[in-house]
């Protein structure tokens, strides 16, 4: 007997579910074919995938290693139709767009604006995620494209271009008298609370920046966190603390909060921006879309 997609998809949720009953229910089908089909399978197979009993059923070792691999077959084959049926329908397909905050006052609104101009029909969708997230929906193939905050940790699969490196900057309440010198060293700010993005955010990018505040003699004193920029930039404003901004945020021109340069910060520690992507299966949409990015960049 050949091991067929149904065959699988009829073990995966009986594996799920645990009970006859509820597994044909979900399959649109009767208990007796359903247990039937689950016989010949492990008959196939020549071992049992479930232990039964009167009263419960239960994945065997055997089997709980079959449903890991089965799982990721029906993925696979998932991912399969997906593109296929994009590919299909090239000027019709959705774009799924993940980014972190940071995009928003870069590239991304440039990059809408120009697909909206090339390929009009194509509907868009937008989900703000932390940069762990969007990896997770690339890999998996919920997310066509996003924008990351390097450095990354695992981008097998992927395409991933950097497409803007800021250097840092101190946002500080205009009250503060760092607001009116200068340049401030990292090292003057070990009294100072601050508002920083999550860890889960970017999580290596958060790490350096704590490196170098260690650096300089001081683990910082978080008061509040936010992954919105704007929001970030207001909580400054609002007098809860300091916080290390990317420079291009000068040009969100928030109230209240001044933009001082850092001296003597470390040069290679930049907030980046990258685009990533899985061009395996790519369609039209996601070139072109691709093509306006890098152009912007």
């Amino acid at each position: 007997m050949a091991i067929e997609l149904h065959h699988m998809r009829q073990f995966a949720t009986l594996a799920e579910e645990l009970h006859f009953g509820r597994a044909a229910a979900r399959l649109n089908m009767a208990q007796p074919p359903l247990s039937q089909s689950i016989k010949r399978l492990e008959a196939s197979l020549g071992f049992a995938l479930f232990a039964r009993t009167q009263r419960r059923v239960e994945l065997t070792p055997a089997g709980q290693v079959f449903l890991a691999e089965a799982r990721r077959t029906l993925q696979q084959a998932d991912e399969a139709v997906r593109l296929a049926r994009r590919a299909a329908s090239e000027d019709l397909a959705e774009l799924s767009v993940t980014f972190t905050s940071a995009a928003l006052y870069r590239v991304l609104p440039a990059a809408l604006r120009g697909l909206r101009d090339r390929l009009p029909s194509v509907e868009i969708r937008l989900d703000e995620r932390p940069t762990d997230a969007q990896l997770a929906g690339l890999q998996d193939g919920s997310v066509d494209v996003g924008f990351v905050t390097p450095p990354l940790k695992s981008v097998a699969g992927l395409e991933v271009e950097v497409i803007s490196r800021d250097r840092f900057a101190l946002a500080v309440p205009i009250s503060s008298p760092f607001a009116r010198r200068d340049a401030v060293a990292l090292q003057e700010l070990a009294r100072e609370a601050f508002v920083l993005f999550p860890h889960v955010q970017g999580p290596a990018l958060h790490g350096r920046l704590m490196s170098a505040c260690r650096q300089a003699g001081f683990v910082p004193r978080v008061r509040q966190e936010a992954r919105q920029m704007h929001t970030i930039l207001s909580l400054v404003a609002a007098e809860l603390g300091v916080s290390l901004v990317p420079e291009g945020a000068r040009s969100m021109c928030v109230d209240g909060v001044a933009m001082v340069p850092l001296a003597g910060f470390p040069a290679d520690l930049t907030w980046d921006l990258s685009v990533a992507w899985k061009s395996k299966g790519a369609g039209r949409p996601l070139r072109a879309f691709i093509d306006i990015v890098r152009s912007l960049s």
